[in-house]
């Protein structure tokens, strides 16, 4: 829970940023669903014609301040006029980055409703958008509402709009609704309201139906990592362990996985399926890389991984590895436990050696299983009287005591068949 929580931080920032990347309402993705009755067509009087030509002159040679003086100038009356040029001005202000008082012109325009009819469905729309630049969420849902209802069409933009805010005001349940109507009307397919809808489950806690959505998110935006590596963790979340594999290991192919944690999950779920032998050769591989730290735990990890793919050898190497590492007597007894049962005892001698001078990791019972181990490797090569110096100091620990003594008896009969007198 708490790696997909951290994974999940760029898209609840992705969530938040969607409507900057709103474009300027592409029409291709606006149907129309209602007829609405058409607005009778007004013109500007003389006067404020005169004046708006000048002032669109100046604005389209971008003398911004020049145009706005003519506008500030002029007194239009009422109604259409004045609509009109608080919409210009508006518009100019916002070319100057003055975003609010270019919001205040944009919204006395909507709001006098007396512009023509494309004029007003563009300043409803607009100024919806920028509200919600302003963060002002649920002011921004009322003129997103009422762009729809006067303009009778519904837009995959102005849906995405929508969820977004719904998910800013935490109504989480009307996200998804908003995203859903978005993506029906995307001709081309839009990450934002999945992302939306992401987020809205996460914050829910609404595990399974995040897969489906990240499944999505990872076919339309195949090359971008962050989708894989969530995809995965929502799988582990529902507990459907070999998908969360197979997506993980897909990743692995197209060289997604360059962190820690990401190598370590992978290596993970394989030996969770009983995979050890692949699970050891992605933490090796990705220890060797530099990207799993050499540490005397990630090494005894290695270890006890290829011990479990039986590569003995392999497995010896890395308990010394780890061993060496953290001074760790534990890793060395281990090592020596296992070349002794590939009857490698001069190697097993030195490890078992230091497995007791080892300053940590044995405990209170561990050295006399060393010591019983030293005085094996010193009997099967024949050296009788280090071997019985081992059980000697074995027979110091309760829990050695016993079969040391019993071991004792018969190292003296080998080594009196071997012509040897103890």
């Amino acid at each position: 829970m708490s790696k997909l929580a951290s994974s999940l931080l760029t898209v609840l920032a992705l969530a938040g940023a969607v409507t900057l990347a709103q474009s300027a309402f592409a029409e291709d993705n606006v149907v129309q669903v209602k007829k609405v009755p058409k607005r009778k067509t007004h013109a500007l009087s003389e006067s404020v014609g005169r004046s708006i030509t000048k002032a669109y002159d100046l604005f389209s040679k971008e003398d911004y301040a020049g145009a706005l003086k003519i506008l500030q100038d002029m007194s239009p009356r009422e109604g259409y006029d004045k609509a009109y040029v608080d919409r210009f001005m508006g518009t100019v202000y916002y070319y100057q980055d003055k975003y609010d008082l270019a919001l205040k012109y944009l919204k006395m325009a909507a709001d006098a409703d007396a512009l023509n009819q494309s004029e007003q469905e563009s300043a409803l729309r607009q100024v919806g958008q920028m509200l919600q630049q302003k963060e002002k969420w649920k002011e921004s849902l009322v003129y997103l509402q009422k762009w729809m209802d006067y303009s009778g069409k519904e837009s995959a933009d102005v849906y995405t709009m929508m969820a977004q805010a719904y998910y800013q005001m935490k109504e989480l349940a009307k996200v998804v609704p908003m995203a859903d109507k978005a993506i029906k009307l995307y001709k081309k397919p839009n990450k934002n309201p999945y992302v939306l809808k992401l987020a809205a489950y996460f914050d829910r806690k609404q595990y399974k139906p995040m897969v489906p959505v990240l499944e999505e998110l990872v076919r339309l935006e195949p090359k971008e990592k962050q989708w894989w590596m969530q995809l995965g963790q929502a799988y582990m979340l529902i507990n459907n362990s070999d998908k969360a594999l197979s997506t993980y290991a897909l990743a692995y192919k197209q060289g997604f996985l360059t962190k820690d944690n990401e190598g370590k999950i992978l290596a993970q779920l394989y030996a969770n399926q009983d995979i050890p032998y692949k699970s050891a050769v992605i933490q090796e591989k990705f220890i060797n890389a530099g990207i799993i730290s050499k540490d005397e735990r990630t090494l005894a990890m290695l270890a006890n991984t290829w011990h479990n793919a039986r590569e003995l050898s392999k497995a010896a190497y890395y308990y010394g590895q780890a061993g060496e590492v953290g001074d760790n007597g534990k890793d060395f007894l281990k090592q020596g436990n296992l070349l002794l049962e590939q009857e490698k005892y001069s190697d097993a001698i030195k490890a078992l050696n230091k497995a007791v001078a080892a300053k940590t990791g044995l405990s209170d019972s561990e050295p006399g299983r060393a010591h019983l181990g030293l005085a094996q490797a010193y009997l099967y090569s024949k050296k009788y009287l280090e071997a019985i110096k081992q059980l000697q100091l074995a027979e110091k620990y309760k829990e050695t005591a016993k079969t040391a003594r019993n071991w004792e008896g018969y190292v003296k009969e080998e080594a009196r068949g071997n012509g040897v007198d103890l």
